[in-house]
């Protein structure tokens, strides 16, 4: 008799193993590209976060301003100043909030102005690099009233930080224009540092 068995031939497994590798090569491309996307997203999220913060910080300062210092009218600066009177003690007295940017990021300085004292310092943004640029800006109060004044900041934030495995940099930028409503004076009046 004649008995044929049938077995794996040296081609057939050369075969079965370039096309393994084949399969392989794809799977760890396509994890690989996941995992750049993934840090990249992180890397955006964490700027995001960043940014959304510090705007929420200087929106909270902004909506209790009675007068803005720096930058003047029409002018674009990185760094802004300005009053409003503190109330939670009963006091209200006059503090002046400094914004300006420090060698370790966004620098918020609160000062008592009856004491000249810096009483809250606190630092935005360590680690990335940002830029921070305030735009004052007046505007009419409509037709009815003519003779008054608004005045807001335009304000344009940029956190960036450099992903450290791509050394691709990830920038995320935030625009927002905040109108002050407790500054509302006469054109007739001129602003005063006492207002």
């Amino acid at each position: 008799m004649n008995r044929r068995t049938k077995a794996v031939t040296l081609i057939e497994v050369m075969i079965g193993i370039i096309l393994s590798a084949i399969l392989i090569i794809g799977v760890m491309n396509i994890f690989s590209s996941g995992m750049k996307g993934s840090t990249k997203g992180l890397a955006h999220q964490a700027n995001m976060e960043t940014a959304s913060i510090l705007m929420a910080q200087i929106e909270y300062d902004l909506l209790r301003a009675t007068y803005i210092k720096s930058p003047t009218v029409d002018m674009r600066d990185d760094g802004a100043s300005w009053k409003f009177y503190y109330a939670a003690s009963g006091l209200g007295y006059p503090l002046t909030v400094n914004y300006s940017k420090g060698s370790e990021g966004i620098v918020r300085n609160v000062i008592d102005e009856k004491t000249n004292k810096i009483i809250n310092n606190s630092v935005f943004a360590k680690g990335h690099d940002v830029s921070l640029y305030f735009t004052h800006l007046k505007f009419e109060d409509g037709e009815e009233k003519k003779n008054y004044q608004k005045h807001g900041l335009w304000i344009e934030l940029t956190v960036s930080a450099k992903e450290k495995r791509t050394a691709q940099v990830e920038t995320f930028t935030l625009k927002r224009l905040i109108i002050i409503r407790n500054q509302q004076v006469k054109k007739q009046e001129l602003f005063r540092a006492d207002i």
